[in-house]
């Protein structure tokens, strides 16, 4: 059939299609020519609800694989469509989806991003039988991205990245894809083993796309962050690949940021900034090199910070990105200063392992807010959003963020000045993942007046910091401040003391019970809640036949059903079928977050501890205290 027939069965199919769409607003049949041409053409000029809604064939199945803007079940759902309707396996059709993307050009890149995942955290004896293909993608694909994706699962299958280093070594455009393939690998003890090799080429002297790929990949091994921070800021201040080198440095965690190299490299980033011409200036690089001195300015002595951060006002809009720590459920800011009616940016860098979100609310509505958000079922709204309740009150949210990824709010802050909650209202993370917008006529002014409004003081606890004054720790202590505490922290959100809070995790009543008394020891499992975790409160990694990921306790099980909760919230209670779970995982860290006593003083984490001792018990004279 020739191009001109298979356009004009295109065009009968879509002007029967409409007028049965006339007739009957929800169609019970729905035709599809035999011609794939033909049929990938009528299931373009679908939308994607359409597409979704469309009853399964091959073709939707392979219109869902390529289709953008679609959720990860749909395409886990037509690879094993295909797989059954073809007789193959889902790998086989996933890299056979991934070889047809790569000839699509630049557009299918959105697309072959959502299955990078899938692949590269496949099984290893899985990528192991289709070596060859791997072998075949990685050094023949068109599109750079698909080259990427294959290496790293040739690496995944191999458990190791030498096979794949030695193999694209000699020839440099291979070793750039290598390198850019790392950020691709999720297993941390994978990434860990590369660092030596990268090291050398974040260098001045090294070339530069093999210099610009090393600096992508070198911040995803661990236990290196200082030492790559020093090797970025030496770019930064020779004028060598800056952007790349911001973009990489602001991926490192804060804590591993060597204090006497931020003045210096805050100075060398001004400088950068004032050369930037105007149409750059409204381009991401200029705004990430913004953000990232401005995140510089927050941590050098209050006088300089005053001065760095008028002068970055005078350059640009407040841009802030706020990055989601990992297994602490929290933000890295809990206070972001934006003048009246002035345009913000902020972005939300996901950094952990559970999905979140970010809202902007009206003064005084986080509570509201909040509950209502608890109380949501997991359906999205008419924006897609998740756990956005329908409220005016609700100025600005994004979708939820899953983990390693990025978004960002655009907006003028409000012209009425006032205290704005910004928070993540996923169920349960309300109370912990909150902070203030503080919008005001003048910063310069309002700094002056709240010399204390900067990031608060962080103390990263461990056991042998209360050795002294541990054992004296009951005497005296304030039990209504305790109990106070056990709800700011949100401990209230996924523990039982006594008469309140939600049973999501163990009850706290007789814990001291439980430890025999040992003070140390319920304080040790405070500050290191994955020390012991009970089999009851463990959370698994599910893989869903069709479907998202889920992470969830299991609260019951027999032959045919699983109920898991995925949060502390009724609502986030599910029941699933066995048959539909093709893997689950025990996760090794507990859902309790780590570092939930750093913001507290000696004196409150005592008054903590001895609330927890009272059972939850407060006399009435404690609380007129």
């Amino acid at each position: 059939m020739n191009r001109v027939w298979v356009l004009l069965l295109a065009a009968l199919f879509l002007a029967l299609g409409s007028a049965r769409a006339e007739d009957d607003p929800k169609p019970t049949r729905f035709f599809l020519p035999q011609n794939p041409v033909a049929a990938a053409y009528i299931l373009g000029r679908l939308s994607n609800r359409e597409l979704i809604d469309a009853p399964r064939s091959e073709f939707v199945f392979v219109a869902l694989l390529q289709r953008k803007g679609l959720d990860r079940k749909y395409r886990l759902e037509a690879l094993d469509g295909l797989a059954k309707l073809r007789h193959t396996d889902v790998l086989a059709e996933l890299l056979k989806g991934i070889t047809g993307l790569d000839t699509k050009g630049e557009e299918s890149d959105e697309v072959l991003g959502d299955l990078a995942p899938i692949l590269v955290q496949s099984g290893r004896s899985e990528l192991v039988s289709k070596h060859e293909q791997l072998d075949q993608l990685a050094l023949q694909a068109q599109r750079p991205l698909t080259r990427q994706i294959a290496w790293a699962a040739r690496i995944a299958a191999d458990g190791s990245i030498e096979p794949s280093w030695t193999k694209a070594q000699p020839e440099p455009a291979r070793l750039e894809d290598v390198l850019l393939s790392l950020p691709l690998i999720s297993d941390a003890a994978l990434r860990a083993g590369w660092h030596e090799k990268v090291k050398p080429l974040v260098v001045i002297s090294a070339p530069p796309g093999l210099r610009r790929a090393a600096m992508v990949a070198i911040v995803t091994s661990p236990g290196h962050d200082a030492e790559t921070f020093t090797s970025l800021a030496a770019l930064v201040e020779a004028g060598v690949e800056v952007p790349t080198a911001i973009a990489s440095l602001g991926r490192l965690p804060r804590s591993a940021w060597p204090k006497e190299m931020l003045a210096p490299l805050a100075q060398s980033l001004v400088e950068y900034l004032k050369k930037a011409l105007p149409a750059e200036r409204a381009e991401t690089p200029f705004a990430d090199a913004l953000q990232f001195t401005a995140d510089l300015a927050s941590l050098l002595p209050p006088d300089a910070a005053r001065t760095l951060t008028r002068t970055l006002r005078s350059l640009g809009p407040t841009i802030v990105t706020l990055h989601a720590v990992y297994e602490q459920m929290r933000f890295d800011k809990d206070l972001i200063i934006v003048e009246t009616g002035k345009p913000v940016a902020i972005a939300l860098q996901n950094d952990d392992a559970m999905p979140h979100n970010l809202a902007v609310l009206s003064p005084g509505a986080l509570k509201e807010i909040g509950l209502a958000a608890e109380k949501m079922s997991p359906e999205p709204d008419s924006e897609g959003r998740l756990y956005v309740p329908a409220s005016p009150k609700v100025l600005h949210a994004t979708k939820l963020v899953s983990p390693g990824q990025k978004t960002q709010l655009a907006f003028n802050a409000p012209a009425e000045a006032g205290d704005y909650p910004f928070v993540c209202t996923f169920p349960g993370h309300w109370l912990r993942m909150a902070g203030t917008l503080a919008v005001v006529p003048d910063v310069d002014a309002y700094l002056a007046s709240h010399p204390l409004s900067q990031q608060p003081k962080l103390t990263e606890w461990k056991l042998a910091d209360f050795s002294t004054n541990l054992p004296q720790a009951p005497l005296g202590r304030n039990l209504a401040t305790g109990q106070e505490l056990f709800s700011t922290l949100a401990c209230v959100q996924c523990h039982k003391l006594g008469p309140q809070g939600y049973a999501y995790g163990p009850d706290l009543t007789e814990v001291f019970k439980r430890y025999k008394n040992d003070r140390a020891a319920v304080l040790q499992q405070i500050l290191e809640p994955s020390r012991v975790i009970e089999d009851r409160y463990r959370n698994f990694n599910f893989e869903i036949k069709g479907g998202d990921p889920l992470l969830g306790m299991i609260l019951k099980e027999d032959d045919q059903n699983l109920t898991i909760q995925t949060g502390p919230a009724d609502s986030l209670i599910q029941t699933i079928k066995k048959s539909e779970i093709l893997q689950r995982r025990p996760q090794a860290s507990s859902p309790m977050p780590v570092g939930l006593l750093n913001s507290l003083s000696e004196s409150q984490i005592f008054d903590l501890l001895a609330y927890l001792e009272s059972g939850g018990i407060v006399p009435a004279h404690e609380h007129m205290h």
